[in-house]
């Protein structure tokens, strides 16, 4: 709960007062003094608490709301987001996967759509199949939702013969790779697209989102270790649900 004002804000130095504001607040955030759901005062009255404008104040909140960090509703009232869900990129994980971890809150996983079908163009080329006869992938759709929201929406697709295994298996909560592993299939690495783009119409109705508003695309093809493709997924996340992290070294 927002109940004093903790942290100081200097008026003499050159970092702007929007800029200290916002330092103290995701402090606050990321310390866990304000948890998710918690709302804050009036621009005006947390203006008068750390001395500065409310123009200081709506203009720091604005930049917060940017980032994810806080959401208006339709009250007006600002309360803190929920975390955004991080993955640290390195290790070769199934996109949903990675949510069916045992720690923490366990996601659920809806099935939206599986089936063989002719593959498009663009899942031909990163399978590697050439022969338009014999062009059939099993493919499947899954949505991501953790905390009763949707955060991610996969689009996976796998050859025709491998798809007879995916196919037997529960894709609420079964780990594709480690089925596929234990099928006797060798997993060796990924190769990985990460970019930005904006929500379309379909994926604004299964990720309870708006048309337009930022999303983060992953495109990933898995490959055996004699360099056979075995699967390719798109996953698009929601942009104010989901981020990726990176540790980098000076020297390896």
């Amino acid at each position: 709960m927002f109940e004093e004002a903790k942290g100081i804000i200097y008026p003499n130095i050159t970092k702007p007062l929007y800029l200290q504001l916002k330092d103290i607040l995701v402090d606050r955030m990321e310390s866990g003094d304000l948890a998710p759901g918690d709302t804050l005062p009036a621009e005006r009255t947390l203006g008068e608490m750390y001395d500065i404008s409310r123009v200081t104040v709506r203009k720091c909140i604005n930049e917060l709301v940017r980032e994810g960090y806080l959401i208006r509703s339709h009250g007006k009232k600002t309360a803190v987001a929920q975390r955004k869900v991080d993955h640290h990129l390195g290790r070769l994980v199934g996109s949903v996967e990675e949510f069916l971890s045992t720690e923490g809150d366990l996601a659920t996983i809806r099935v939206i759509h599986k089936a063989f079908e002719n593959a498009p163009i663009s899942v031909r080329k990163h399978l590697k199949i050439d022969d338009l006869k014999n062009s059939q992938v099993y493919a499947f759709t899954r949505a991501i939702i953790k905390n009763d929201e949707p955060i991610a929406v996969n689009y996976s697709f796998v050859p025709y013969d491998i798809g007879k295994i995916v196919d037997s298996l529960d894709l609420t909560s079964a780990k594709v790779f480690v089925c596929l592993e234990n099928s006797g299939y060798n997993l060796s690495y990924g190769e990985q697209e990460i970019t930005s783009a904006i929500c379309n119409k379909e994926e604004a109705g299964l990720l309870d989102y708006e048309v337009g508003q930022p999303v983060l695309v992953i495109r990933r093809t898995t490959y055996l270790d004699n360099g056979y493709p075995l699967l390719y997924e798109k996953t698009v996340y929601r942009g104010d649900k989901y981020q990726y992290s990176i540790s980098l070294k000076r020297k390896i």
